[in-house]
């Protein structure tokens, strides 16, 4: 696989298109090439709308030719997942039920990407409804076996494959971060309500959060700058002052402190991930951090017994509501998913109400535990061992969600960064997560970790058709 444009993060494009070193329809049209050699096995895309992203890439040449200003995002393409509405372009959901549903209008995410001068590239795969247990159709780069992990594995898989510079995502256990982590890119769960939902097909209001994703940390940086913000139209979203995300890595660490939760999220995890991120957090030691082991038996039991219980509750019955007037079509849905939506059906109020006050109760501990131990973050693998092989008959991110979990229910700020590839060459994510409003400096501690190891530039090994044909066996 040659370099091309294709090959830079959204920082170095950025550089080169405003120092006319690079156009926007070289761009696009390199994205384009990698789609043609690569999506007929990654299979990334539900739909693709190249006349788009060209388009947008055209309008954003004309204007740094005439030396007009121009957004921030000016001719870049975009992965958008295929929950997030885009108007005039099918959205689909993954689902059957939604199989021809062209919408009217734009998320507010895309409509806030479009206004930075971004164009749309193409709607990547999610499981269906983003609650599907089966697999997806798209394939993890790294590995064509395996999964891309979900429910973003599509943008996720694209980014991987160089096809796109940028992606969409949504994340209500670990969407965003599970396939991060499993593809080697880099993502952001924020605070609920720092980016709008407007427009984006829900799952559980409760935690549902839509974010960006990129190969390198610093690009999520840039694009939550473009994309926080209050949105009178999501009734979660927040009037708070969009915080200053982080454009370089701050140069000295210096009394920062970082949780290790040893007996939540380190032990029975795949030993050669956690070497690999125990290694990448040396990055932070060098400048300053100080790593505290923190928790005991009887907390992370408590934890992963309580968050998944409280999780799942709370997530049945938020999908219920919002699938209600869709169930009279349950005979398009696949059987897994209309028996989960289902499952609200056998929750009381009362235990609703007990989930969410121990949601509460949660968030306050967790808050506690934080202040106790004067922690400004709190880090671990984001998944405990490799995507599971296509087909294996196993819930594709059953084993990883519980450590993804907690740090939904608790509301806090999460990000996975690549950390390295491990010895069988698959990636490795590393999660750090913060207090919601200490999200800026939470992406600082990314940005360091990424830049010091550089993980964002490797590549996954490129198979040729011929390999293609057999499974890269």
């Amino acid at each position: 696989m040659t370099e091309d444009a294709a090959d830079l993060s959204l920082v170095e494009i950025l550089d080169q298109l405003n120092d006319r070193k690079l156009s926007a329809r070289e761009l696009v049209n390199d994205c384009l090439r990698r789609i043609e050699d690569a999506e007929p096995i990654i299979r990334a895309f539900v739909t693709q709308t190249p006349h788009l992203a060209l388009a947008a890439a055209r309008r954003a040449d004309d204007a740094r030719a005439k030396g007009l200003p121009v957004g921030p995002l000016a001719g870049i393409p975009v992965a958008v997942k295929d929950l997030f509405l885009t108007r005039g372009v099918l959205t689909t959901a993954g689902s059957r039920v939604l199989a021809s549903y062209v919408p009217t209008e734009d998320a507010a995410v895309w409509q806030r990407l479009t206004a930075a001068g971004a164009g749309l590239l193409g709607k990547t795969t999610t499981h269906e409804f983003a609650y599907g247990t089966g697999s997806s159709p798209t394939r993890n780069p790294w590995d064509i076996r395996r999964t891309p992990g979900g429910s973003s594995g599509g943008s996720a898989a694209a980014l991987a494959m160089r096809m796109a510079p940028v992606a969409t995502g949504t994340d209500t256990g670990g969407s965003l971060r599970i396939p991060a982590a499993a593809c080697g890119v880099s993502t952001l769960r924020s605070a609920i309500g720092r980016l709008s939902r407007y427009g984006v097909i829900p799952l559980c209001p409760s935690f549902d959060v839509t974010g960006p994703m990129a190969r390198r940390m610093l690009d999520v940086s840039l694009l939550m700058r473009v994309l926080a913000g209050y949105d009178v139209r999501d009734p979660g979203s927040h009037h708070a002052a969009v915080p200053d995300y982080p454009s370089a890595p701050p140069a000295d660490l210096t009394g920062v402190r970082i949780g290790l939760p040893i007996e939540m999220s380190w032990k029975e995890v795949d030993e050669r991930f956690a070497d690999v991120c125990r290694e990448a957090l040396h990055e932070l030691v060098t400048r300053g951090a100080k790593l505290v082991e923190i928790g005991t038996p009887a907390l992370a039991e408590e934890v992963l017994r309580e968050h998944d219980g409280v999780f799942d509750t709370i997530t049945q019955v938020e999908a219920l509501q919002i699938h209600d007037k869709l169930l009279p079509h349950s005979r398009l849905y696949t059987p897994q998913v209309r028996d989960r939506v289902q499952m609200g059906e056998t929750v009381s109020p009362e235990r609703y109400a007990e989930a969410l006050q121990l949601q509460a109760q949660w968030e306050s501990k967790w808050r506690q535990i934080m202040s106790d131990h004067r922690l400004d973050a709190i880090a671990h693998p984001t998944i405990d061992a490799p995507p599971p092989l296509i087909d294996a008959g196993r819930e594709p991110d059953g084993p990883h969600i519980r450590l993804s979990v907690p740090w939904s229910v608790a509301g806090f700020a999460a990000l996975s960064v690549p950390a390295g590839l491990d010895d069988r060459g698959l990636p490795v994510g590393l999660s750090l997560a913060a207090l919601p409003e200490r999200e800026a400096q939470l992406l600082g501690l990314g940005i360091v970790i990424d830049e010091e190891l550089q993980s964002w530039s490797k590549q996954p090994p490129w198979l040729p058709r011929a390999a293609w044909a057999d499974g890269g066996d």
